[in-house]
């Protein structure tokens, strides 16, 4: 979370991120952390209104999602969170998969693509494993929140909060 929000905070060119690991890992409370750490607002996208069972819907509801997040007036405020992008985003060589699902990862590719670079993305997931391979190469950076059980991460994200915290603070008197 520091690593993120020091490239944010520096304009390294990296502003997309995706958590990724098992539910209840705090994937979806660090990117909220992220957020209010930066001052931005938070965008959470609700994929339930943009899953359609008409054909092709889904894939136009997503270019509108992206038109809309590239005509925000200040992409510099924003963070946008696509929680649980596996219900979008899943390998489209998978033969499992329908046809239409593999449009709509098309989408995506395409819409990510043209994000603005000010605009700070994170993506949770926890299907990393059936994503296709050129979405998580849209990815400036993936995190595996696997490695910490929940009381680790419950203390971290305290201590690093307080500490951000207490350091925007001090830079803004």
């Amino acid at each position: 979370i520091v690593g993120i929000v020091n490239a944010v905070s520096r304009n390294v060119g990296i502003n997309k991120f995706l958590f990724e690991g098992h539910p209840g890992t705090g994937k979806t409370e660090s990117a909220k952390h992220v957020a209010r750490i930066l001052e931005r607002e938070l965008f959470v996208v609700n994929f339930e209104s943009i899953i359609d069972s008409k054909m092709g819907q889904t894939s136009k509801n997503i270019a509108t999602m992206f038109g809309e997040l590239r005509h925000l007036p200040h992409p510099e405020r924003i963070v946008v969170l696509f929680d649980e992008i596996d219900a979008l985003a899943l390998d489209r060589v998978n033969t499992n998969d329908i046809r239409e699902m593999g449009r709509v990862t098309s989408s995506v590719l395409k819409g990510l693509d043209t994000l603005h670079d000010s605009i700070v993305l994170i993506a949770t997931t926890n299907l990393y494993k059936q994503f296709d391979t050129a979405l998580t190469r849209r990815f400036d950076y993936s995190i595996n929140f696997d490695r910490y059980t929940r009381e680790d991460l419950l203390d971290i994200s305290e201590i690093i909060a307080d500490e951000l915290l207490d350091m925007f603070r001090s830079l803004s008197r």
